[in-house]
């Protein structure tokens, strides 16, 4: 649940003492659909909270927060958060990103979303919708992407977040609605070097697909894998991974039974285990259909799973391998 405790209270300012008390109540609206489910204790160390913007620096423990948990008035804004220490791993629009310290990630609040938290410290924006959507029009495609702060272009979006939260609870409201101004137009600006737009998308696959296959590999023993178990394992739907294998050579399914026939192969010539059947192997490596498992592995390798298994081991000719086909990691 929520802490109420704040450890930077500068004594004899009475605004900044207001401006902390303002923060609280914010942030624990915020965090009531947190604490009824009891999922983790999140201590804000300073903040401020105006009309436009609300600031909050925090230590949390390992969490997990949906958009399911928000009450409704805090949906219909973006929290644009730096990453201090500990990781985080965010995912929205069937994306997914790891979040490293040094990084920004930004996530629209009124779009499902799922961020799950390590033991960590952020400096964490809340800004409204409105406020957001003329200097960054299009936030599905920027959302749950992790803005490396190491690149220049975000760098001064970190200059400014460090000068914010030296003593957040020190903001007029007067400075703070200038900053409700500035900071959408300087993530815009980081987002316009870095061509967001542009690369996110190419280096997003190519990590959902590094997920997918691995996914998909650790459960090539179980016969009920499918394009729908996958999705769910890497939070993706599963339009979405029909559309990330949409270019290659082959369907996802079918690479899915090239791996388990290479397995099978492997398995059928390998001396040490003669003892066990040829359906024993079909079965460990999820064929339950043994007509199924032969025809595929004759398409395959030019011949029966026996003859292959006694052509191997006897080694009375060399078997050519063709395993290496579309079996990369990436």
């Amino acid at each position: 649940m929520f802490s109420n405790q704040c450890v930077s209270q500068p004594p004899g300012d009475l605004d900044a003492g207001v401006n902390r008390a303002n923060a609280r109540r914010f942030w624990q609206g915020f965090a009531e659909g947190t604490a009824r489910h009891a999922i983790a204790t999140s201590t804000l160390v300073d903040g401020y909270a105006g009309e436009r913007l609300r600031l909050g620096a925090f230590r949390h423990t390992p969490h997990v927060l949906t958009d399911e948990a928000l009450p409704r008035e805090h949906r219909q804004a973006v929290l644009l958060t730096l990453q201090l220490n500990g990781r985080a791993q965010v995912e929205q629009h069937d994306r997914r990103s790891e979040i490293e310290p040094g990084d920004f990630c930004l996530i629209d609040l009124s779009r499902p979303f799922r961020l799950e938290i390590d033991r960590s410290t952020v400096q964490t924006v809340h800004l409204p919708l409105a406020v957001l959507r003329e200097a960054v029009p299009r936030l599905d495609e920027v959302s749950a992407v992790g803005l490396h702060g190491h690149l220049g272009s975000v760098g001064y979006l970190r200059v400014l977040y460090q000068e914010m939260f030296v003593h957040p609870s020190g903001l007029t409201e007067a400075v703070a609605d200038r900053l409700a101004d500035a900071i959408p137009h300087m993530l815009a600006a980081a987002l316009e070097s870095m061509d967001v737009a542009a690369a996110a998308p190419s280096r997003l696959r190519q990590y959902h697909k590094r997920q997918v296959r691995l996914f998909a590999r650790e459960h090539l023993s179980d016969p009920a894998l499918c394009v729908e178990m996958i999705a769910k394992g890497v939070g993706l739907s599963p339009s979405h991974l029909f559309e990330l294998f949409s270019e290659d050579d082959i369907t996802l399914m079918r690479w899915v039974r090239m791996e388990r026939l290479a397995r099978c192969q492997r398995e059928l010539a390998d001396t040490s285990l003669r003892h066990r059947s040829i359906a024993q192997i079909a079965h460990a490596w999820g064929f339950g259909d043994m007509t199924h498992f032969s025809r595929c592995f004759r398409e395959r390798f030019g011949m029966s799973p026996r003859a292959y298994r006694q052509t191997a081991i006897s080694g009375a000719r060399a078997i050519v391998s063709r395993t290496d086909v579309h079996t990369s990691n990436e």
